[in-house]
């Protein structure tokens, strides 16, 4: 579930395609996402990755008082960034800065919170990205993150084919330096930033036949996600071409089946500076 990151090696790409489909994808997820994310008192918040600032306008739709500073490496993506949010950047609620989320260029404890949304797993150091957030909190300030656990997704009917590409595409993000459980780090990673865990819990995505509809849409968005990694699979070499079209009719199978069912687990963090 991720966006354009902080390295080079983004699973997904920086085509105008990919980053229209991180907007829907944003809002698509928010119904899982949103409700995690605890923002209420944060005034100033640091966004690393903010990536096309898909996430940053249901930040604003929530809390619409926050001043966001929001990071990215890509200048691509933030000139896209600066389209989709042009007008909380003209009244100032967003500033947005390039640069690595590693080496961040703003002052120790200059915000109130900070939050990570599908960042760390492509991040060669997400150990180091995770401590410039905490060099940047100030005491009290809290850290929301969410983040992949790649190994959790579960297709019926079963399909040996789509198993055998999201492997591929986990060991094609590993090849660039990537983590795709890196969900299952979150603790860790924080509690090694000198943060106090507050709250570390998966969290599942469900589709099953108590909403047909629901559990189509689900399986949709999972095939959209893993058809646009497959450029960067196929330079990785980790998938055959060949086999593409049996992968996507899999898909179409499993979407047509009465009893499918799709489940995933993402994680999400609350953590606090001391």
């Amino acid at each position: 579930m991720p966006r354009p990151n902080d390295g080079s090696g983004y699973i997904h790409g920086y085509s105008d395609a990919e980053a229209e489909r991180l907007l829907e994808q944003a809002e698509f997820l928010a119904r899982w996402v949103m409700p995690g994310v605890d923002l209420d008192g944060v005034e100033r918040l640091l966004e690393p990755g903010v990536g096309v600032g898909a996430e940053t306008r249901l930040l604003l739709r929530r809390w619409p008082s926050l001043r966001i500073v929001g990071v990215d490496v890509s200048e691509d993506s933030l000139a896209r960034a600066r389209r989709v949010l042009d007008g909380d950047v003209a009244r100032g609620a967003v500033s947005l800065v390039r640069a690595s989320a590693a080496a961040l260029p703003l002052d120790d404890a200059a915000f109130d919170g900070a939050f990570v949304c599908w960042l760390l797993e492509h991040v060669p150091d997400a150990a180091r990205v995770v401590a410039e957030c905490a060099r940047c909190l100030r005491p009290g300030g809290r850290l929301s993150a969410t983040e992949v656990y790649n190994t959790s997704l579960y297709v019926e009917p079963r399909r040996p084919i789509i198993d055998r590409y999201f492997a591929a595409v986990g060991e094609a993000q590993r090849a660039s330096g990537g983590h795709p459980e890196i969900g299952a780090r979150l603790g860790e990673l924080a509690a090694r930033a000198g943060l106090r865990v507050e709250r570390l819990r998966f969290v599942p995505v469900l589709g099953d036949g108590r909403d047909p509809d629901g559990r189509a849409a689900l399986i949709r968005y999972f095939r959209e996600l893993l058809r646009s990694a497959a450029p960067q699979v196929r330079a990785a070499g980790t998938f055959p071409d060949a086999d593409l079209p049996e992968l996507w009719a899999a898909f179409a199978d499993v979407e047509r089946a009465p009893d499918a069912l799709l489940c995933y687990t993402f994680a999400q963090l609350d953590a606090r500076k001391p």
